[in-house]
């Protein structure tokens, strides 16, 4: 038994003496990082040592090319997903973060509008806010406050204005 092991790891010794080079040449070819074909290379010849089958000079070279492409493969697969799911991430991220910050920009605007109808005439302010917050029609603010239609909409495009011209002072 001691003589087949250490018959073996000659083979995969030399094996490595012969090859490695090539190895790291191929494997970095088709993962453009110098670095990471490195490493990869060296995963190669671990996966040689853990193979549990027979090995021979004849097809050892052959299996340590097909563990190479086997290794780049997963490799490869790995970095694009990863890409893909970082892709994914930074856009979901964009959208969240952009619809954080339009939430949070139409509350502020939104506080800023009130603060300037309340600052509104009574008569004013009481037809701005059914008209913007309740959706009231003219003829039904009209009716309801017992006010000509024409009184309603001078009233209403007046604090629209007041309101419009506010905001553009302050946004």
């Amino acid at each position: 038994m001691e003589n087949f092991s250490s018959s073996r790891n000659r083979l995969i010794s030399d094996c490595y003496m012969a090859t490695h080079n090539k190895i790291e040449r191929f494997i970095g070819q088709r993962v453009n990082d110098i670095c990471e074909a490195e490493n990869l290379t060296q995963d190669v010849y671990l996966k040689l040592l853990e193979y549990d089958k027979e090995l021979t000079a004849d097809t050892i070279t052959s299996l340590v090319y097909t563990i190479a492409r086997n290794i780049v493969n997963d490799y490869l697969r790995h970095a694009y997903r990863t890409g893909a799911v970082k892709e994914y991430l930074r856009e979901n991220s964009l959208l969240y973060s952009t619809d954080v910050e339009a939430e949070v920009s139409a509350r502020d605007i939104a506080v800023m509008e009130r603060s300037r109808v309340e600052r509104l005439p009574r008569q004013r302010r009481i037809i701005y806010v059914m008209s913007r917050y309740f959706e009231k029609s003219i003829a039904d603010i009209s009716t309801r406050l017992s006010l000509s239609t024409r009184t309603v909409e001078n009233h209403l495009r007046m604090g629209r204005r007041d309101v419009r011209e506010y905001m553009a002072m302050v946004i």
